[in-house]
């Protein structure tokens, strides 16, 4: 991203946080950035083009830091407590900016926004599900989405307090204190004879594919190129190259996608794929 491409982003955050969407103009915005109105129409084509770039600019903050999380090698349980804790931290930082969006409605009003708040809280979702798996493996697969929704659900209510009420939280103590709820819920659930209520056939809130692009697919293998080697990029370079077919072979995709077995890193990708696609 170029520097004032991004200056215009931040400042656009800033005064559609002060002020609200509709009531900054694209001049508020060029004033605060100290450029003219024909610099910022090079990188944004209106004020709801670039309300959908702080979207992305917003998410790909918390993603980064994700990111940067994930790579420390923790174990499964450590992973999903600074993951939670990270979320909370980077979330209190622009509850202003989130505040602005549920004071306006910015999200139905825009069609590309609300479509990418979809795909943000799909990969919510299958983060939350996926640590789940790796902390507590095949005992708790029946439950794997009640337990994601439970968390989840959890984790909203916090952040309503930390949004709204600016409640001043311990973040590490409260992601703890989440999973140790969750362990308790687990243990009670595999004693218990109750049968699931949510099932993956029957859910399409936590599925990527309702909110994901092929461009989407095609940027995130891009980002974990840079960052593998040897036969797993050999490997994303195929999947690249299938993904821009006009008609993809999913016998192709599939046996690529079994490749990720060798890193667990790649496990979000393979899971957005393998929605996008249908494969099983």
């Amino acid at each position: 991203m170029k520097e004032k491409e991004k200056r215009i982003i931040e400042a656009a955050m800033s005064l559609f946080a002060k002020k609200g969407v509709t009531s900054t103009s694209i001049q508020d915005i060029v004033n605060e950035c100290g450029i003219s109105k024909g610099a910022f129409y090079l990188y944004f084509k209106s004020k709801d083009a670039l309300l959908l770039e702080t979207f992305k600019y917003h998410f790909e903050l918390i993603h980064s830091k994700m990111q940067s999380v994930r790579e420390e090698n923790l174990e499964p349980r450590a992973l999903l407590i600074k993951q939670l804790s990270c979320q909370f931290s980077e979330i209190n930082k622009h509850k202003d900016f989130i505040i602005m969006q549920m004071r306006e409605n910015a999200v139905p009003n825009n069609p590309s926004v609300a479509a990418f708040i979809q795909k943000m809280n799909a990969e919510a979702s299958l983060l939350v599900k996926n640590g789940l798996a790796s902390i507590y493996g095949d005992s708790i697969n029946p439950f794997i989405w009640d337990m994601t929704a439970i968390l989840q659900g959890m984790i909203h209510s916090y952040l309503k307090y930390i949004i709204f009420d600016k409640a001043e939280l311990d973040f590490e103590a409260l992601s703890v204190f989440l999973v140790n709820r969750i362990d308790d819920m687990v243990s009670g659930l595999i004693r218990s004879d109750e049968k699931p209520i949510l099932s993956g056939d029957e859910l399409t809130l936590f599925s990527p594919c309702s909110g994901i692009s092929k461009d989407d697919l095609l940027q995130a293998i891009s980002h974990y190129k840079l960052k593998v080697s040897g036969d797993l990029l050999v490997t994303l370079e195929v999947l690249e190259a299938e993904i821009q077919e006009p008609e993809p072979r999913t016998a192709v995709i599939q046996g690529m996608l079994a490749n990720f077995s060798q890193d667990s890193a790649l496990s979000d990708l393979k899971e957005s794929i393998s929605y996008y696609f249908q494969i099983k």
